[in-house]
């Protein structure tokens, strides 16, 4: 991590000091938070392999995207309480790994008529969340599926989901698990998937009742979906 953090900050010294192009907070962040540093160092890692100029690239995309979308001073105060309530995006319970589950109930969703970009902006809430209050440690994302038809399942939020991950929170997702995909949608999701680089498809799992309790503990899963609790999700 340390020689990252020192190889990050000579070669983009230009950008860290005039503070144009990068956040001052997200840069001092990344220097005092080991954890965090870390993140990055993971997501330029196959095996015992380090790319250092992957690396480069992912800080860069990173560090510049935050700074243009403000991510630093996303707050719980700029969404009304209605995004919260409706239980559309949320965090419950843990994976078999003790990885955070970001739970996205798709049905929630109704295409055409969301304002996208506050959704975006909910989305970007959460991660942010994650890496304040736990950096360096993965999440899984739950997609849940149940119910959901073609009027629910939006192209364009998925993308930016799968495009924030990859590039603008690298390393901080552990898997995505796609629960009771509909039949109709299954050629939905092998599209989604091909935007994925190989090397993170296998990070893309689709479960049912029987098999996601190899990722969730079935406790911490209502029956209908394979778990043992009375409650819904």
């Amino acid at each position: 991590v340390e020689a990252f953090r020192k190889a990050v900050n000579e070669h983009f010294s230009k950008q860290i000091n005039e503070g144009q192009e990068y956040d001052e907070r997200d840069i001092k962040r990344f220097n005092e938070i080991d954890e965090y540093a870390l993140m990055f160092v993971r997501h330029a890692q196959y095996g015992k392999t380090f790319d250092e100029q992957k690396g480069f690239y992912h800080f860069n995309e990173a560090m510049t995207w935050r700074k243009q979308n403000n991510a630093y001073d996303i707050s719980t105060d700029r969404f009304p309480s209605s995004y919260f309530d409706r239980h559309a995006v949320f965090y419950k319970n843990h994976d078999v790994n003790n990885s955070r589950v970001l739970n996205c109930v798709i049905r929630v969703f109704h295409k055409g008529q969301e304002d996208n970009e506050a959704v975006k902006r909910f989305i970007i809430y959460n991660f942010e969340e994650q890496i304040r209050t736990h950096p360096g440690q993965r999440i899984a994302i739950l997609f849940d599926m149940r119910e959901t038809g073609l009027g629910h399942l939006d192209y364009d939020l998925i993308k930016f989901i799968i495009n924030s991950l990859m590039y603008h929170y690298p390393g901080l997702l552990s898997y995505m698990l796609i629960f009771k995909l509909p039949f109709m949608l299954q050629a939905a999701w092998k599209l989604i998937k091909s935007w994925l680089p190989t090397e993170t498809q296998n990070s893309v799992i689709f479960a049912n009742e029987k098999t996601i309790t190899n990722y969730i503990p079935a406790d911490q899963l209502p029956k209908a979906m394979g778990g043992t609790k009375d409650e819904e999700l």
